[in-house]
């Protein structure tokens, strides 16, 4: 085992664990893995302080000289500080063509410009 700093909870702030990520870690032999924030975390010190072999998970292994992209493809609101699905914006009505000419006319009348 190399000499990696632990990833303790005092690590993120209060800010940072109102949220959760998805990483995404491609390898050279067209492996796709998909991390969670604290894997992400772990291979990314990795990375930093110059580590050349394999970071073990529970699941699965990834190599690092073999790590050709790596790259978080979302991020969201953790828990009960998400949306709920029914929650729902307004449904967007334009207005209507001859009330907006009406209103585009009184606008350029005010400027004091020629209606185009």
């Amino acid at each position: 085992m190399t000499n990696m700093p632990q990833l303790t909870q005092g690590t993120f702030n209060k800010e940072e664990n109102k949220w959760e990520e998805e990483w995404k870690v491609i390898t050279s032999s067209k492996g796709n893995y998909f991390l969670s924030k604290k894997q992400a975390i772990i291979l990314k010190q990795a990375m930093a302080i110059g580590n050349r072999s394999t970071i073990m998970f529970q699941t699965f292994a990834i190599a690092i000289p073999y790590v050709v992209e790596f790259y978080r493809t979302r991020r969201y609101l953790k828990d009960a500080k998400q949306l709920s699905a029914r929650a729902t914006e307004e449904e967007y009505k334009p207005m209507d063509p001859e009330v907006f000419k009406k209103w585009k006319k009184e606008i350029y009348g005010k400027i004091g410009k020629p209606m185009k």
